[in-house]
């Protein structure tokens, strides 16, 4: 239904839709407010007031006409149909109603607005009526195939079909340019987990300046900082000279005043884009673009770590791997959690002149629902980033996870990715670190 004409391009009534479809079969609620929708749906602060804000009516108005424009067309043949009824933001969902009719010879051709099924007694079954073929019918089909036409016939019937083959295969290499993501068997079994579930997959960019505001602060700053922007007005926590205050004030203000975002992270943003170019693609938005309510429901794809990404916060007590930082608040080293076997506690990062190694995590769990998966795309710096997506967008790499798990299926997992390049030498990915992860968030 999200893929039909109705409401295929609009993306707010989609959202709209699913919250209140999710919340009245998943959770049971049957009686969701306008509110309570503002808030989930379009993003409205929790004491917004409706009486003066119509946002909500407004949009349940238009659902309920493309609902039913949905079901007198594309889904006419629907035996379960649902309406949001006036007064109400709940759906009702009902059996399609039976009413056998005759129809009429001079209706023989006309079309059905209403197209009702009638039942069958319990055991029987339709079976096609094929019309008997006589000797007289046999006569003529000969007659036919011996006149001059037939041959004409045939040569059009042959145009036709080496016509329609190339269509095909036409066809064939569209949908492969469209829908990437399908076109090798393990690409499918990963990527398969956000493209082609009528629910396109959101890419959450980092932020940029939330990093270096950190570098000239000197500092960690949280996920609450950020989305009360009380970070823009953070201080070091270091005595400064009133000059040096004033420098530390400027320079923020240039941060803040400049939105910026990693060549690496759009270069993985693009790489993933890339597997689904056709109508359910990706949304791309940037972290402080980003609404937290939507990651209840929806295909969510993070890139960048909780330093530049602050949204990445919310799950760093479910992650294996974190990075720690020097006193000038860089990443200087990578932990591990409960290291097994010939796993290190930690690795250190480097960034010698000859030598050049760094780290990507990559995170593969369920959304706080259930309803959907969650990625997370973490590097070191840039280029590791940019290499954990490479990682992820190559069918030969997404073998050798297939093969470590010993299952074709993904299940949820966590690895610890070591990125190195020598001079002169491509970046270079190897695996040093995974959990297979339980939906439940546990590890094993």
């Amino acid at each position: 239904m999200l893929e039909s004409t109705p409401f295929r391009r609009s993306a707010r009534l989609r959202d709209f839709l699913i919250y209140v479809g999710n919340e009245a079969i998943l959770h049971g609620t049957d009686d969701l407010h306008e509110q309570q929708i503002g808030t989930a749906v379009f993003g409205r602060s929790p004491s917004y007031d409706t009486s003066q804000d119509n946002i909500v009516r407004v949009n349940a108005m238009e659902l309920r006409k493309r609902i039913d424009l949905y079901f007198a067309n594309e889904g006419q043949n629907e035996p379960v149909i649902f309406e949001i009824p006036r007064g109400s933001y709940s759906p009702i969902f009902r059996l399609r109603r039976d009413d056998a009719r005759e129809v009429s010879p001079d209706r023989e051709f006309a079309i059905d607005d209403h197209p009702v099924a009638t039942p069958l007694p319990m055991g029987e079954t339709l079976s096609p009526e094929v019309p008997a073929v006589t000797p007289s019918k046999l006569s003529l089909v000969a007659r036919a195939l011996q006149s001059p036409i037939s041959g004409i016939l045939a040569a059009i019937i042959v145009c036709l079909s080496v016509w329609l083959i190339a269509e095909i295969r036409i066809n064939e290499k569209t949908q492969v340019q469209l829908h990437k993501w399908q076109s090798a068997p393990a690409l499918r079994a990963f990527w398969g987990n956000f493209f082609g579930r009528n629910l396109p997959p959101e890419i959450v960019l980092a932020d940029s300046s939330f990093g270096l505001a950190q570098d000239v602060l000197h500092k960690k700053l949280s996920l609450a900082e950020y989305l009360d922007y009380t970070y823009r007005a953070a201080q070091s926590p270091e005595t400064l000279t009133n000059d040096a205050r004033e420098q530390e004030r400027k320079d923020l203000s240039a941060v803040f005043n400049h939105s910026s975002g990693s060549i690496g992270d759009f270069r993985v943003a693009r790489r993933i884009t890339e597997l689904e170019t056709g109508d359910d693609g990706t949304r791309l938005l940037f972290a402080r673009e980003y609404a937290g309510h939507r990651l209840r429901w929806n295909n969510t794809i993070f890139v960048g770590s909780s330093r530049s990404n602050p949204w990445v916060e919310l799950f760093e007590d479910r992650i294996a791997y974190h990075f720690k930082e020097s006193a000038d608040s860089t990443p200087s080293f990578v932990t591990v959690d409960s290291p097994v076997g010939n796993e290190q506690a930690q690795y250190p990062i480097s960034s010698d002149s000859g030598t050049r190694t760094a780290y990507c995590v990559i995170v593969f769990l369920p959304n706080p629902t259930n309803t959907g998966s969650t990625l997370i795309l973490s590097g070191t710096d840039s280029q590791a980033t940019e290499a954990g997506g490479d990682f992820l967008t190559s069918e030969e790499n997404l073998e050798k996870l297939q093969a470590l798990f010993q299952q074709k299926t993904f299940p949820y997992f966590q690895i610890l990715l070591r990125i190195s390049r020598s001079n002169g030498t491509p970046l270079g990915s190897e695996i040093i670190s995974y959990r297979i992860v339980k939906s439940s968030g546990h590890q094993h």
